[in-house]
């Protein structure tokens, strides 16, 4: 009897899951499904074979719910429709293992230069994706931007989507009604806004037009793309700046990070993601290995319950092979046991 009455309640559960995954997000419900995960460079190159369905599975299992499918449009000899099935191929597998697939675009030169031509371009890739996937369940989302780069355009970004919100705002607009215009569940998808200045202190440049009568929105914001540092600005402390235990401005400064993220959900009333942080640092290695466990667990406990990916998963994982790597990895000229770094994140997730 004692049996029955477990299959029951685990049918039940089974039930309650799949129905779920058919009924939209609130933002604050997709906030806490997608919980925590890692920023992925399958669509990075044309080279898909460092993808393998068993790196799903296993990310799970540590406790991880989200990929981030950043996808890079501005690939020379990419085939749009090889593209299109892969990507499907990455997001079935995902939701199999239900883990939210999180589509984000990358185009380097559109960013930095946003002609005329990048913007029709822009709305033809996303619509394509869109259409592609307009069927798959409300777990997966669409991040518009994974962020708006400035460096190709050096010192004349005026026409850049970060230095030109008019032109963001623009930009966006048109393709939220692209894809909520195309069919299947696209209407009450997620859709994840990115921020126009990248962190979150620039949030509030985005246009309330936009989402402010769409309940499927979210945005986007990160600081930590490139880890934390010991960089100096007329010598003081930067805004990443981290060391030690962080007691000397670093705390400070994660603290003032997520302040402006807090602040922007509660008074624009939208929640937000953050796409992108990593614990080492990834510019000139200028943090040791404490050094790195201290920010990477201080940063997790404090952002909660914003939810994050991290970059990247071949840092901590073998994709082609399915294998967590464990010996040390020499990273900006140091030696480092991310293996171990990784243990100590997930201790406080």
């Amino acid at each position: 009897m004692m049996t029955i009455v477990v299959l029951v309640i685990i049918c039940a559960f089974c039930l309650k899951d799949s129905l779920a995954r058919h009924i939209p997000y609130t933002p604050t419900k997709y906030q806490k499904k997608i919980a925590q995960g890692f920023s992925t460079n399958y669509f990075k190159t044309l080279n898909f074979k460092k993808y393998n369905k068993n790196n799903l599975a296993d990310i799970y299992e540590r406790g991880f719910r989200n990929v981030r499918l950043r996808c890079r449009a501005d690939l020379d000899n990419l085939n749009m429709t090889v593209f299109l099935d892969n990507l499907e191929t990455v997001v079935n597998d995902c939701l199999a293992t239900n883990i939210a697939p999180i589509v984000s675009w990358i185009h380097h030169e559109a960013e930095a230069f946003a002609t005329t031509s990048h913007r029709t371009e822009y709305l033809k890739w996303w619509t394509s994706v869109a259409e592609k996937l307009k069927d798959k369940d409300y777990r997966l989302s669409f991040n518009l931007f994974t962020e708006l780069g400035v460096d190709t355009c050096e010192n004349e970004c005026a026409q850049s989507l970060r230095e030109n919100t008019a032109k963001y705002n623009d930009w966006t607009s048109a393709v939220v009604k692209k894809i909520r215009e195309s069919g299947g569940k696209n209407d009450k998808r997620m859709l994840i806004l990115g921020s126009p200045k990248k962190t979150a202190k620039g949030l509030e440049e985005i246009d309330q037009n936009i989402y402010k009568n769409d309940p499927y929105m979210m945005a986007e914001w990160h600081i930590y793309a490139s880890g934390p540092n010991k960089k100096l600005k007329n010598g003081s402390p930067g805004q990443k700046y981290w060391s030690g235990t962080g007691d000397d401005f670093g705390k400070s400064n994660v603290m003032t990070a997520i302040e402006y993220a807090n602040y922007f959900t509660s008074f624009y009333n939208l929640t937000t993601y953050l796409g992108a942080w990593m614990p080492q640092a990834n510019e000139n290695g200028d943090l040791n290995q404490t050094e790195i466990i201290n920010f990477g667990k201080y940063f997790v406990q404090e952002i909660k319950p914003i939810p994050w990916s991290m970059n990247v998963l071949d840092t901590y994982y073998d994709t082609r092979n399915s294998d967590w790597k464990l010996d040390e990895q020499v990273i900006k000229g140091q030696t480092l046991n991310m293996s171990r770094v990784l243990d100590e994140i997930i201790s406080v997730m």
